[in-house]
Protein backbone atom coordinates (compact mmCIF):
# COMPACT_ATOMS: atom_id res chain seq x y z
CA UNK A 1 0.00 0.00 0.00
CA UNK A 2 2.47 2.63 -1.31
CA UNK A 3 1.67 6.43 0.15
CA UNK A 4 -0.80 4.29 2.93
CA UNK A 5 -1.07 6.88 5.60
CA UNK A 6 -0.92 5.71 9.26
CA UNK A 7 -4.62 6.43 10.43
CA UNK A 8 -5.47 4.27 6.73
CA UNK A 9 -3.17 0.79 8.38
CA UNK A 10 -4.02 0.95 11.77
CA UNK A 11 -8.15 0.91 10.32
CA UNK A 12 -7.04 -2.22 7.64
CA UNK A 13 -5.39 -3.85 10.88
CA UNK A 14 -7.99 -3.08 13.18
CA UNK A 15 -10.04 -4.98 10.13
CA UNK A 16 -8.06 -7.83 9.56
CA UNK A 17 -7.95 -8.61 13.47
CA UNK A 18 -11.86 -8.32 13.61
CA UNK A 19 -11.92 -10.67 10.21
CA UNK A 20 -9.75 -13.22 11.99
CA UNK A 21 -11.55 -13.13 14.94
CA UNK A 22 -15.13 -13.49 13.66
CA UNK A 23 -13.32 -16.22 11.35
CA UNK A 24 -12.22 -18.18 14.72
CA UNK A 25 -15.42 -17.62 16.20
CA UNK A 26 -17.46 -19.21 13.24
CA UNK A 27 -15.26 -21.56 12.04
CA UNK A 28 -15.18 -23.74 15.35
CA UNK A 29 -19.53 -23.66 14.96
CA UNK A 30 -18.45 -24.95 11.87
CA UNK A 31 -16.50 -27.32 12.59
CA UNK A 32 -18.60 -28.24 15.24
CA UNK A 33 -21.17 -28.74 12.54
CA UNK A 34 -19.34 -31.11 10.19
CA UNK A 35 -18.44 -33.11 13.76
CA UNK A 36 -22.11 -34.06 14.26
CA UNK A 37 -21.88 -36.74 12.05
CA UNK A 38 -24.68 -37.96 11.53
CA UNK A 39 -26.59 -35.36 13.33
CA UNK A 40 -26.06 -32.95 10.08
CA UNK A 41 -27.67 -33.55 6.83
CA UNK A 42 -24.70 -34.04 3.95
CA UNK A 43 -25.81 -30.64 2.73
CA UNK A 44 -25.58 -28.97 5.91
CA UNK A 45 -22.08 -30.28 6.49
CA UNK A 46 -20.85 -29.23 3.20
CA UNK A 47 -21.89 -25.69 3.33
CA UNK A 48 -19.52 -25.62 6.20
CA UNK A 49 -16.98 -26.99 4.82
CA UNK A 50 -17.63 -24.49 1.62
CA UNK A 51 -17.62 -22.09 4.44
CA UNK A 52 -14.13 -22.89 6.03
CA UNK A 53 -12.56 -23.15 3.15
CA UNK A 54 -13.62 -19.53 2.32
CA UNK A 55 -12.76 -18.23 5.14
CA UNK A 56 -9.04 -20.01 4.52
CA UNK A 57 -9.27 -22.44 6.95
CA UNK A 58 -8.18 -25.28 4.62
CA UNK A 59 -6.74 -27.45 7.93
CA UNK A 60 -9.96 -27.03 9.37
CA UNK A 61 -12.02 -28.00 5.90
CA UNK A 62 -9.81 -30.82 5.20
CA UNK A 63 -9.98 -32.43 9.22
CA UNK A 64 -13.72 -31.97 8.32
CA UNK A 65 -13.86 -33.85 5.18
CA UNK A 66 -11.78 -36.73 6.51
CA UNK A 67 -14.34 -37.17 9.48
CA UNK A 68 -16.65 -37.62 6.76
CA UNK A 69 -15.12 -39.45 4.58
CA UNK A 70 -14.09 -42.45 7.00
CA UNK A 71 -17.48 -42.26 8.76
CA UNK A 72 -18.97 -43.09 5.76
CA UNK A 73 -16.41 -45.70 5.00
CA UNK A 74 -17.61 -47.32 8.09
CA UNK A 75 -21.37 -47.16 7.77
CA UNK A 76 -21.57 -47.60 3.74
CA UNK A 77 -22.77 -51.08 2.95
CA UNK A 78 -20.45 -53.92 0.94
CA UNK A 79 -22.91 -53.18 -1.92
CA UNK A 80 -25.95 -51.29 -2.84
CA UNK A 81 -27.54 -49.07 -5.62
CA UNK A 82 -25.02 -46.53 -6.89
CA UNK A 83 -27.42 -43.64 -5.44
CA UNK A 84 -27.18 -45.13 -1.84
CA UNK A 85 -23.35 -45.88 -2.14
CA UNK A 86 -22.36 -42.06 -2.81
CA UNK A 87 -22.36 -39.16 -1.43
CA UNK A 88 -22.15 -36.32 -3.92
CA UNK A 89 -21.67 -33.50 -1.40
CA UNK A 90 -18.65 -35.65 0.27
CA UNK A 91 -17.20 -36.02 -2.95
CA UNK A 92 -17.54 -32.58 -4.50
CA UNK A 93 -15.83 -31.61 -0.68
CA UNK A 94 -13.45 -33.87 -1.05
CA UNK A 95 -12.27 -32.69 -4.69
CA UNK A 96 -12.54 -29.14 -2.96
CA UNK A 97 -9.58 -29.52 -0.28
CA UNK A 98 -7.74 -31.50 -2.81
CA UNK A 99 -7.44 -29.24 -5.12
CA UNK A 100 -6.99 -26.45 -3.32
CA UNK A 101 -4.28 -28.46 -0.90
CA UNK A 102 -3.04 -31.25 -3.53
CA UNK A 103 -3.13 -34.02 -0.76
CA UNK A 104 -2.54 -36.86 -2.76
CA UNK A 105 -3.30 -39.16 0.79
CA UNK A 106 -6.74 -38.01 0.80
CA UNK A 107 -7.01 -39.61 -2.06
CA UNK A 108 -5.75 -42.57 -1.79
CA UNK A 109 -7.31 -43.00 1.39
CA UNK A 110 -10.72 -42.60 -0.91
CA UNK A 111 -9.52 -44.81 -3.97
CA UNK A 112 -8.52 -47.89 -2.00
CA UNK A 113 -11.76 -47.61 0.31
CA UNK A 114 -13.57 -47.72 -2.67
CA UNK A 115 -11.97 -50.85 -3.01
CA UNK A 116 -14.43 -52.51 -0.23
CA UNK A 117 -17.81 -51.84 -2.72
CA UNK A 118 -18.93 -54.98 -4.48
CA UNK A 119 -20.90 -56.22 -7.50
CA UNK A 120 -24.58 -57.31 -6.71
CA UNK A 121 -24.40 -61.46 -6.39
CA UNK A 122 -26.23 -63.20 -8.96
CA UNK A 123 -29.51 -65.51 -8.34
CA UNK A 124 -27.91 -68.98 -7.67
CA UNK A 125 -27.93 -70.90 -11.04
CA UNK A 126 -28.25 -67.79 -13.39
CA UNK A 127 -25.79 -66.01 -15.72
CA UNK A 128 -26.30 -62.28 -15.10
CA UNK A 129 -24.42 -61.60 -18.75
CA UNK A 130 -23.85 -63.42 -21.91
CA UNK A 131 -21.83 -61.46 -24.13
CA UNK A 132 -21.05 -62.38 -28.08
CA UNK A 133 -19.39 -60.09 -30.78
CA UNK A 134 -20.80 -61.39 -34.10
CA UNK A 135 -19.63 -60.75 -37.41
CA UNK A 136 -21.10 -62.84 -39.85
CA UNK A 137 -22.49 -66.39 -39.70
CA UNK A 138 -25.99 -66.10 -37.61
CA UNK A 139 -26.52 -69.31 -37.78
CA UNK A 140 -23.72 -70.06 -35.68
CA UNK A 141 -24.96 -67.63 -33.09
CA UNK A 142 -28.51 -69.61 -33.32
CA UNK A 143 -26.33 -72.77 -32.79
CA UNK A 144 -25.12 -71.13 -29.59
CA UNK A 145 -27.95 -70.22 -28.15
CA UNK A 146 -29.80 -73.36 -28.82
CA UNK A 147 -27.11 -74.64 -26.67
CA UNK A 148 -27.68 -73.07 -23.60
CA UNK A 149 -29.17 -74.38 -20.66
CA UNK A 150 -28.78 -71.97 -17.88
CA UNK A 151 -31.30 -69.15 -17.20
CA UNK A 152 -29.37 -65.63 -18.53
CA UNK A 153 -30.65 -62.28 -17.41
CA UNK A 154 -29.25 -60.36 -20.27
CA UNK A 155 -27.85 -61.79 -23.87
CA UNK A 156 -25.20 -58.43 -25.52
CA UNK A 157 -24.39 -58.81 -29.04
CA UNK A 158 -21.97 -56.62 -30.77
CA UNK A 159 -22.87 -56.76 -34.33
CA UNK A 160 -19.43 -56.13 -36.30
CA UNK A 161 -21.11 -56.47 -39.29
CA UNK A 162 -21.16 -52.47 -39.97
CA UNK A 163 -20.54 -50.93 -43.25
CA UNK A 164 -20.78 -54.35 -44.96
CA UNK A 165 -23.89 -54.59 -47.52
CA UNK A 166 -23.38 -58.46 -48.81
CA UNK A 167 -26.22 -60.67 -48.50
CA UNK A 168 -24.79 -62.47 -45.33
CA UNK A 169 -24.56 -58.75 -43.41
CA UNK A 170 -28.07 -57.89 -44.24
CA UNK A 171 -29.66 -61.62 -43.37
CA UNK A 172 -27.64 -61.18 -39.94
CA UNK A 173 -28.81 -57.95 -39.17
CA UNK A 174 -32.16 -59.02 -39.77
CA UNK A 175 -32.23 -61.66 -37.56
CA UNK A 176 -30.64 -59.72 -34.80
CA UNK A 177 -33.38 -57.40 -34.84
CA UNK A 178 -35.97 -60.20 -34.80
CA UNK A 179 -34.04 -61.43 -31.79
CA UNK A 180 -33.51 -57.77 -30.04
CA UNK A 181 -37.63 -57.65 -30.77
CA UNK A 182 -38.96 -60.88 -30.07
CA UNK A 183 -36.67 -62.29 -27.61
CA UNK A 184 -35.05 -66.05 -26.59
CA UNK A 185 -36.71 -68.40 -24.50
CA UNK A 186 -34.67 -68.60 -21.22
CA UNK A 187 -33.34 -65.16 -21.49
CA UNK A 188 -34.71 -61.71 -19.75
CA UNK A 189 -33.36 -59.14 -22.18
CA UNK A 190 -31.71 -58.94 -25.90
CA UNK A 191 -29.67 -55.94 -26.44
CA UNK A 192 -27.71 -55.54 -29.76
CA UNK A 193 -25.21 -52.91 -30.07
CA UNK A 194 -24.47 -52.15 -34.04
CA UNK A 195 -21.00 -50.58 -34.69
CA UNK A 196 -20.05 -48.51 -37.49
CA UNK A 197 -17.80 -50.88 -38.71
CA UNK A 198 -15.80 -54.04 -37.17
CA UNK A 199 -14.53 -52.48 -34.14
CA UNK A 200 -12.68 -55.73 -32.96
CA UNK A 201 -13.04 -58.23 -30.60
CA UNK A 202 -11.10 -56.55 -27.84
CA UNK A 203 -13.42 -53.36 -28.48
CA UNK A 204 -16.15 -55.67 -28.33
CA UNK A 205 -15.40 -57.27 -25.18
CA UNK A 206 -15.00 -54.31 -23.70
CA UNK A 207 -18.55 -52.51 -24.75
CA UNK A 208 -20.08 -55.42 -23.21
CA UNK A 209 -18.45 -55.40 -19.59
CA UNK A 210 -19.00 -52.02 -19.41
CA UNK A 211 -22.31 -51.44 -20.65
CA UNK A 212 -23.60 -53.91 -18.13
CA UNK A 213 -21.41 -53.29 -14.93
CA UNK A 214 -24.63 -54.37 -13.01
CA UNK A 215 -23.29 -57.98 -13.76
CA UNK A 216 -20.97 -59.89 -10.98
CA UNK A 217 -20.21 -62.40 -13.80
CA UNK A 218 -20.18 -62.55 -17.28
CA UNK A 219 -19.87 -65.26 -20.39
CA UNK A 220 -17.92 -63.84 -23.26
CA UNK A 221 -18.23 -66.50 -26.16
CA UNK A 222 -17.23 -66.34 -29.93
CA UNK A 223 -20.73 -66.89 -31.80
CA UNK A 224 -19.06 -69.96 -33.29
CA UNK A 225 -18.99 -72.07 -30.07
CA UNK A 226 -21.57 -74.57 -28.86
CA UNK A 227 -21.79 -75.71 -24.90
CA UNK A 228 -22.00 -78.71 -23.60
CA UNK A 229 -24.86 -79.79 -21.98
CA UNK A 230 -24.47 -79.25 -17.92
CA UNK A 231 -21.26 -77.29 -18.48
CA UNK A 232 -22.65 -73.66 -17.98
CA UNK A 233 -24.33 -74.78 -14.23
CA UNK A 234 -21.10 -76.49 -13.40
CA UNK A 235 -19.16 -73.62 -14.28
CA UNK A 236 -21.60 -71.18 -12.12
CA UNK A 237 -21.13 -73.78 -9.81
CA UNK A 238 -17.01 -73.16 -9.69
CA UNK A 239 -16.82 -69.03 -10.21
CA UNK A 240 -16.77 -66.83 -6.92
CA UNK A 241 -18.67 -63.68 -7.90
CA UNK A 242 -17.07 -62.38 -5.03
CA UNK A 243 -13.16 -62.78 -6.22
CA UNK A 244 -11.20 -61.95 -9.12
CA UNK A 245 -11.64 -64.95 -11.11
CA UNK A 246 -11.76 -65.93 -14.77
CA UNK A 247 -12.77 -69.92 -15.67
CA UNK A 248 -12.27 -70.35 -19.56
CA UNK A 249 -14.56 -73.31 -20.89
CA UNK A 250 -11.78 -74.11 -23.05
CA UNK A 251 -7.94 -75.63 -22.86
CA UNK A 252 -5.56 -73.78 -24.11
CA UNK A 253 -4.93 -72.17 -26.74
CA UNK A 254 -9.07 -71.66 -27.17
CA UNK A 255 -9.54 -70.40 -23.78
CA UNK A 256 -10.46 -67.02 -24.26
CA UNK A 257 -13.44 -68.66 -27.17
CA UNK A 258 -15.84 -68.96 -24.19
CA UNK A 259 -14.50 -67.80 -20.78
CA UNK A 260 -16.38 -66.48 -17.36
CA UNK A 261 -14.95 -63.37 -15.87
CA UNK A 262 -16.18 -62.10 -12.63
CA UNK A 263 -16.67 -58.10 -12.46
CA UNK A 264 -13.65 -57.96 -9.71
CA UNK A 265 -11.24 -59.59 -11.98
CA UNK A 266 -11.56 -57.06 -15.16
CA UNK A 267 -11.45 -54.47 -12.27
CA UNK A 268 -7.95 -55.54 -10.88
CA UNK A 269 -6.67 -56.26 -14.15
CA UNK A 270 -8.50 -54.02 -16.68
CA UNK A 271 -9.94 -54.17 -20.07
CA UNK A 272 -8.72 -55.93 -23.15
CA UNK A 273 -6.27 -53.85 -25.19
CA UNK A 274 -8.42 -52.53 -28.47
CA UNK A 275 -4.96 -51.62 -29.94
CA UNK A 276 -4.85 -55.52 -31.58
CA UNK A 277 -7.23 -54.93 -34.07
CA UNK A 278 -9.59 -56.49 -35.36
CA UNK A 279 -8.77 -59.92 -33.97
CA UNK A 280 -6.37 -62.26 -32.34
CA UNK A 281 -3.20 -61.99 -30.01
CA UNK A 282 -5.83 -59.62 -27.26
CA UNK A 283 -6.05 -62.89 -25.81
CA UNK A 284 -2.27 -64.01 -25.03
CA UNK A 285 -1.99 -59.96 -23.73
CA UNK A 286 -4.73 -60.26 -21.43
CA UNK A 287 -3.21 -63.78 -20.29
CA UNK A 288 0.07 -62.30 -19.51
CA UNK A 289 -1.78 -59.48 -17.55
CA UNK A 290 -3.86 -62.10 -15.56
CA UNK A 291 -0.96 -63.63 -14.80
CA UNK A 292 1.23 -60.86 -13.77
CA UNK A 293 -1.45 -60.26 -11.32
CA UNK A 294 -1.63 -61.95 -7.83
CA UNK A 295 -4.94 -60.72 -6.75
CA UNK A 296 -6.20 -62.62 -9.83
CA UNK A 297 -7.32 -66.76 -9.51
CA UNK A 298 -6.73 -68.74 -13.08
CA UNK A 299 -9.35 -71.37 -12.29
CA UNK A 300 -8.89 -74.74 -15.04
CA UNK A 301 -11.68 -77.38 -14.61
CA UNK A 302 -11.01 -79.92 -16.78
CA UNK A 303 -14.39 -81.81 -16.09
CA UNK A 304 -15.81 -78.64 -18.14
CA UNK A 305 -12.91 -78.50 -20.50
CA UNK A 306 -13.18 -81.84 -21.55
CA UNK A 307 -17.01 -81.79 -21.94
CA UNK A 308 -16.66 -78.98 -23.93
CA UNK A 309 -13.89 -80.23 -26.46
CA UNK A 310 -15.46 -82.38 -28.67
CA UNK A 311 -18.10 -80.06 -29.20
CA UNK A 312 -15.66 -77.33 -30.56
CA UNK A 313 -12.52 -79.18 -32.52
CA UNK A 314 -12.31 -76.24 -34.45
CA UNK A 315 -11.90 -72.41 -33.92
CA UNK A 316 -12.21 -69.58 -36.42
CA UNK A 317 -15.12 -70.87 -38.10
CA UNK A 318 -16.32 -66.85 -38.81
CA UNK A 319 -12.79 -66.10 -40.60
CA UNK A 320 -12.67 -69.17 -42.29
CA UNK A 321 -16.02 -69.62 -43.84
CA UNK A 322 -15.37 -65.88 -45.85
CA UNK A 323 -12.21 -65.89 -48.09
CA UNK A 324 -11.98 -61.97 -47.95
CA UNK A 325 -11.70 -62.15 -44.49
CA UNK A 326 -9.25 -64.87 -44.36
CA UNK A 327 -7.36 -63.22 -46.59
CA UNK A 328 -7.48 -60.11 -44.44
CA UNK A 329 -6.69 -61.76 -41.52
CA UNK A 330 -3.44 -62.89 -42.68
CA UNK A 331 -2.01 -59.03 -42.56
CA UNK A 332 -3.66 -58.07 -39.54
CA UNK A 333 -2.63 -61.15 -37.63
CA UNK A 334 1.29 -60.76 -38.45
CA UNK A 335 0.66 -57.15 -37.78
CA UNK A 336 -0.95 -58.67 -34.26
CA UNK A 337 1.54 -60.71 -33.51
CA UNK A 338 4.93 -58.39 -34.28
CA UNK A 339 2.55 -55.74 -31.62
CA UNK A 340 2.18 -58.24 -29.03
CA UNK A 341 5.94 -59.18 -29.51
CA UNK A 342 7.28 -55.45 -29.00
CA UNK A 343 8.17 -54.82 -25.92
CA UNK A 344 8.18 -51.51 -26.39
CA UNK A 345 4.51 -50.99 -26.51
CA UNK A 346 2.54 -49.34 -23.94
CA UNK A 347 1.64 -51.91 -21.55
CA UNK A 348 -2.73 -51.73 -21.06
CA UNK A 349 -3.68 -50.19 -17.58
CA UNK A 350 -7.47 -49.21 -16.30
CA UNK A 351 -7.89 -50.95 -12.99
CA UNK A 352 -10.58 -49.70 -10.89
CA UNK A 353 -12.61 -49.22 -13.72
CA UNK A 354 -15.34 -51.79 -12.94
CA UNK A 355 -16.26 -49.66 -9.83
CA UNK A 356 -15.83 -46.26 -11.28
CA UNK A 357 -18.33 -47.29 -13.94
CA UNK A 358 -20.72 -49.19 -11.75
CA UNK A 359 -20.91 -45.92 -9.39
CA UNK A 360 -20.95 -43.39 -11.84
CA UNK A 361 -23.74 -44.65 -14.29
CA UNK A 362 -26.68 -42.56 -15.26
CA UNK A 363 -29.11 -45.51 -15.94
Amino acid sequence: MEGAEPAELRALAASVASWQELGQRYGQRLKAITAAGGDSAPAQRAEAIDLLLTLGDLAGAREAVVSWLLEWMREMPLRGTPDRLVQPDLLRCLADVVERSSDQSLLTVFWQGMERFAPPLPAEGVLPLLGVPVLNRVDLLESLLASLDVPIETLAIVDNSGGRSDADALELRRRLDTLEREGHAGIGRVRVARAFGNGGVAAAWNQILLSFPEAAVALIVNNDVVVAPGVLAAALGRIDAERAQVLPLLPAPASFSAFLITALAWDRVGLFDEGFHPAYCEDLDYQDRLQACTELEWIVDRGIQQAMAPLNPTQSATISSDPALEAANRRSFQLNRLWYLYRGRPLQRGSGQWRRRWLSQWS
